[in-house]
């Protein structure tokens, strides 16, 4: 009885591991907390948004997830995380301030992945 609790229970971590949304949040979560921390030493918001693209493609880039992840879903839930923690110091509140974040976020990731290529 043990070990078919301990096998379902590993399933069930192994999906959720899975699920898009949980891998989305991860690295929004990571991706924030080197930004808001990056803002609260002083960079720029181009600095710091540079400094965690690179930071959190280097903590992600062994998940395979990452290459198929939504980086429009990516990038909302990036951008309110962000507007919500450390938007008041870098000008950006309410939905103007997350869509301007989800929009610059956007263009630097593609700036980014041009100067891979």
């Amino acid at each position: 009885m043990c070990s078919s609790l301990i096998v379902f229970h590993t399933e069930v971590l192994s999906a959720a591991e899975i699920d898009p949304s949980v891998f989305i949040k991860k690295v929004s979560k990571s991706y924030t907390k080197k930004f808001c921390n990056a803002i609260g030493f002083g960079l720029s918001k181009e600095s710091a948004m540079n400094f965690s693209l690179e930071e959190n493609k280097q903590v992600f880039k062994k998940k395979k997830e990452i290459n198929n992840i939504n980086k429009e879903l990516l990038a909302e839930e990036i951008a309110i995380s962000v507007v919500e923690k450390c938007g008041y110091p870098i000008n950006l509140l309410g939905e103007k301030g997350i869509t301007e974040f989800k929009n610059y976020y956007l263009s630097k990731d593609q700036e980014s992945l041009k100067k891979q290529n």
